[in-house]
């Protein structure tokens, strides 16, 4: 078991500022040229069709809204001091949501109070899903749990995929590291946890090996309701 660690590697933010770009430059493609087949049908007065056209543009923007949301979390640029929060009561509404789907959900029946960041309390806990998510096949099992854990509050998400060797799971909360063919991963999820998580004075905590699964753990320090 071993707490992620943040990059301090020299010239790191070249490479961020990069990739931040390239992904942008993806998400907006869609947004502009969605647009660009808009205002065509628009000279043409023809007006048929043009509401797929803008479902098409509203779908590319948000996902550009929500990955510069993300990259907001990640910088901290939308934190907040830690103070006292539900755990219980934000996964259960996050069980409610998209972000929910599919995850079985064992919450203790004491309510239980951690410091933290609220939004970037959540983030981090929609991060650790949707990277359990993308790691393990929709068939695999996903699991979430809250509890109190050696004097901490504990998150912990568990998934049943293929896991990581020892070298992949060192560098897994590092910022744009991913495995994940063609890019098809930003290498952001756990980084975005681990920094939630250090700026409320807790960690993220990651266990893994070949072949069984991986368990990640949001550690928070307790507060009084």
């Amino acid at each position: 078991m071993m707490p992620a660690e943040e990059d301090d590697a020299p010239g790191g933010l070249e490479p961020f500022a990069a990739q931040v770009a390239h992904d942008f430059n993806n998400l907006l493609t869609g947004v502009l040229g969605n647009l660009e087949l808009l205002e065509m049908r628009a000279a043409r007065n023809k007006i048929e069709g043009l509401e797929g056209y803008l479902s098409g543009a509203r779908n590319a923007g948000a996902r550009a809204a929500g990955f510069a949301h993300r990259l907001l979390v990640y910088s901290g640029r939308t934190a907040r001091p830690a103070e006292p929060v539900e755990v219980t009561a934000l996964l259960r509404t996050l069980a409610g949501q998209p972000e929910g789907r599919g995850v079985a959900m064992t919450l203790p029946p004491q309510t239980l109070f951690a410091m933290a960041d609220p939004d970037g309390l959540q983030q981090a806990v929609v991060e650790l899903i949707e990277n359990a998510r993308e790691a393990a096949p929709a068939s695999h099992a996903l699991a979430l749990r809250a509890a109190l854990q050696d004097g901490m509050v504990c998150i912990e998400m568990r998934d049943d995929g293929p896991g990581m060797a020892p070298e992949v799971l060192a560098q897994a909360a590092e910022p744009l590291f991913t495995t994940r063919a063609n890019g098809a991963g930003r290498g952001l999820g756990l980084a975005i946890a681990a920094r939630s998580m250090e700026r409320a004075g807790g960690r993220l905590v990651l266990d893994s090996a070949p072949g069984q699964g991986c368990v990640a753990r949001l550690l928070l320090r307790p507060a009084e309701g």
